[in-house]
């Protein structure tokens, strides 16, 4: 049956391959009282699995090609930044780092992630590489978030000072070269969120005004030339994430007391519209084609409730799906490319072999669980299918991509 089957499968490659449709990139969001990651296929704007994580997960990160997500493990028995597989959703290491870890950033070139320590007011620097700490940097206090210029010489980190009052904060600047801080920049009363533009020229940073004080806050841009504010945009209340599109035009920035989105026209420097979303939106990330905007509506922090997280058509900035989670999303990240999956290298050899072959017919034959070897299911629907065998038959002849 074995050999029928590949008898069929082989002189059908082309044909079927061709139709093949490119995976599309997939959203992740950190579930606080889950302790958990759900994986949202940004295609069919649903939930499509949930990965096991540390103790509340907090901010996450995908690494430039697509192949991990960094999440940040906020509880002081966690400290630590989970490193998850996308090819097969599953946890591969888990890197010890400062106190109450809390904001991710990687690298453009992926050689390093930086993580806020706001128990520790550090920032802990972790080879991709290794997975291992290679220097620890002492930031301002209660540091939340930060961003790495696209250039990779500078990150920018918002020291929120503290989280239960009004108090106004900072922004390190860290030469990634140098790995200290070379300038610090007064910023409003506790920033939180911190985003670059795509030309690496402005950085914007949210003030949220303190989690335990309802009302309106602001966004602070900061010229990098300068490292000096050189506008503040009034937007709702209490400002936590920010997102910039990929054209650099529109900033948007959640209002966790407002329960909306303003969006920030970066040429005028106000806002340009303000969408409504679901209780509580703390997170955002754009689409990498700038169409939609992911929103994690982590409900009011001394709950732990069911979230959602909205999906905004950056066109229309119509609401044009809600997708529910699980309890309490606080961050999310998507990914701004999909790796090409080694089909069928059960081992992560980086070869498929011909008994490799032999466990993707058994999943496809339903004789065994897709769980023998994930990445057969390239598309995630709990079976393998002819085009995926064909994909694994074509990555084992020509090598893996």
């Amino acid at each position: 049956m074995r050999i029928h089957l590949s008898i069929i499968v082989i002189p059908a490659a082309v044909q079927l391959l061709a139709s093949v449709a490119t995976a599309q990139p997939y959203a992740y969001v950190t579930l606080k009282h889950s302790d958990a990651v759900t994986v949202i296929d940004t295609a069919t704007k649903t939930a499509i699995n949930a990965i096991d994580v540390g103790q509340s997960p907090s901010g996450v990160a995908v690494t430039p090609d697509g192949r991990e997500v960094l999440v940040v493990n906020a509880n002081s028995h966690s400290n630590s930044v989970s490193i998850i597989d996308t090819t097969t959703d599953a946890t591969t290491a888990e890197v010890r780092v400062g106190t109450n870890p809390l904001g991710v950033a990687v690298t453009p070139d992926g050689a390093h992630a930086y993580v806020t320590n706001p128990g520790s007011n550090s920032v802990s620097v972790i080879d991709t590489a290794t997975n291992a700490v290679s220097a620890t940097i002492a930031v301002g206090r209660s540091p939340a978030d930060v961003a790495i210029t696209p250039d990779g010489a500078f990150a920018y980190v918002a020291n929120s000072q503290t989280f239960t009052a009004p108090a106004p904060g900072s922004v390190s600047v860290i030469s990634i070269a140098q790995r200290k801080v070379v300038a610090t920049i007064a910023a409003g009363n506790n920033p939180f969120g911190v985003a670059v533009t795509p030309d690496g020229h402005f950085v914007y940073v949210t003030n949220s005004n303190s989690l335990d004080v309802t009302g309106p806050g602001s966004v602070s841009i900061i010229d990098v030339g300068s490292n000096k504010v050189v506008a503040t945009v009034p937007v709702g209340g209490n400002p936590l994430g920010v997102a910039l599109t990929p054209d650099g035009g529109f900033a948007y920035v959640t209002n966790f007391s407002s329960n909306s989105v303003s969006i920030i026209d970066t040429t005028s420097r106000s806002v340009a519209e303000t969408v409504r979303v679901g209780n509580g939106p703390l997170g955002v990330a754009l689409t990498a084609d700038g169409g939609s905007a992911y929103v994690a509506n982590r409900q009011p922090f001394s709950d732990i409730a069911p979230g959602t997280v909205s999906v905004i058509d950056t066109v229309t900035l119509a609401v044009v799906a809600t997708i529910p989670v699980g309890d309490n999303p606080t961050s999310i990240a998507i990914a701004s490319t999909s790796p090409p999956p080694c089909v069928g290298d059960c081992n992560g050899d980086g070869e498929v072999s011909v008994d490799e072959l032999i466990t993707g017919v058994d999943i496809a034959l339903g004789t065994l669980q897709t769980s023998a070897c994930p990445v057969f299911d390239t598309n995630r629907d709990g079976a393998v299918t002819v085009a995926e065998l064909i994909t694994a038959v074509t990555d084992a002849v020509d090598g893996c991509p």
